[in-house]
């Protein structure tokens, strides 16, 4: 009996270290070095983890505008916690790399009262990162294995997100307005009378995958649409437009925006063309308006009919997010799907984009 019982307390023990091991997804400090992580940031972490420390910082990271991997402003955050003389820890090293921005992953995990399992850790720019790297709530460096969601509550400080992400779109805005793409939304005016304005607008959408991995919190989805003009006389301004979707946050969920995103108005062809994409690393979107507008300035000697028209607009997409996917960053922004050919008309039922990630319902109106 004595043997029996000592046989079942020892497999309780193993699982149990077991069970234990495979939940814990932090890793051996003394076989890792910091990679991505500066010793600047790590004295920020240190920073912000005191603050949390000595100013009530778990009721803080509670609140509700924590939940969904909502981006708040690091900077929102410290003078939350009555920490407003912070510029000695905000270098000019680490402002050039982007805006400061957090977001807690497994608030559900957060302890209003207390913070010892909280981790302090920094998002990486490379989706393919294998290790993550940061601080515990006490200072210590801790590296925590990206491979796997982690149980534990994490403040994560990212330089890529939100924030980064209207910043660059801002960037890129301003870029369209030098090249002649500013032309109004609205109902323009023709030598003094107000025509009317016909457009397509997205009623519903849902992603099946937004290539986002969970130590980077909510993507950042962006739409490139427009139209391969056969008579525009100037190739440098084609019809093309930009559209954020910051309402898309989870893969799965379908969502009703009502966005306008083709207005017909800019066209003569009655064809659009859409691309969805995931935004990681803010590179030089200058180059894809560059991109975008050479591959449509070949299709003005194009006739028209789907024959010679789709195959053109496909080769055209691909050479388009070749690029986008090229070298101009370790992480590359992450192509969603391609809706190569979009018509004024009503789509009820969901349609799949070309790689079957993408699904919307659109309809044709006239303000």
């Amino acid at each position: 009996m004595k043997t029996n019982f000592r046989r079942i307390a020892s497999l309780f023990v193993v699982s149990s270290l077991f069970f234990s091991c495979s939940n814990d997804t932090n890793l051996d400090n003394n076989s890792q070095e910091l990679n991505y992580v500066t010793q600047e940031k790590i004295e920020l972490a240190k920073y912000v983890a005191n603050a949390l420390k000595t100013n009530n910082g778990a009721e803080l990271l509670s609140n509700s505008k924590f939940q969904n991997l909502n981006e708040i402003l690091l900077s929102e955050i410290l003078t939350d916690l009555k920490m407003n003389n912070n510029e000695e820890f905000f270098s000019s090293e680490i402002k050039k790399e982007g805006i400061l921005e957090c977001f807690v992953y497994n608030q559900e995990k957060m302890n209003a009262t207390t913070l010892k399992d909280l981790q302090i850790l920094f998002a990486p720019v490379d989706d393919n990162t294998k290790t993550l790297e940061g601080i515990d709530i006490n200072g210590n460096i801790v590296f925590v294995d990206a491979s796997q969601p982690s149980n534990k509550p994490i403040l994560f400080i990212d330089q890529h997100g939100k924030y980064e992400f209207q910043k660059n779109m801002n960037s890129l805005n301003e870029e369209l307005k030098k090249r002649g793409f500013d032309t109004q939304m609205t109902t323009a005016n023709i030598s003094g009378k107000a025509t009317a304005v016909d457009f397509n607008k997205i009623d519903s959408i849902k992603l099946s995958d937004v290539q986002e991995p969970w130590f980077k919190g909510n993507p950042e989805i962006y739409a490139i649409v427009f139209n391969f003009d056969q008579n525009f006389n100037e190739p440098s301004v084609p019809p093309l437009r930009v559209l954020q979707m910051p309402y898309i946050k989870k893969k799965n969920v379908l969502y009703t925006p009502e966005q306008p995103f083709v207005f017909w108005n800019e066209h003569t062809r009655n064809a659009a063309t859409m691309i969805i994409m995931e935004e990681d690393s803010g590179f030089d979107y200058a180059g894809v308006i560059n991109i975008v507008v050479q591959a449509i300035g070949t299709g003005v000697t194009l006739g028209t009919g789907d024959a010679v028209w789709t195959p053109f607009v496909v080769n055209t997409v691909t050479a388009v997010l070749d690029e986008i996917k090229g070298s101009w960053s370790t992480d590359s922004d992450d192509e969603i799907d391609q809706y190569y050919i979009i018509r004024k008309q009503n789509v009820t039922q969901l349609k799949s984009g070309a790689s079957n990630n993408a699904a919307i319902t659109y309809s044709f109106e006239t303000l």
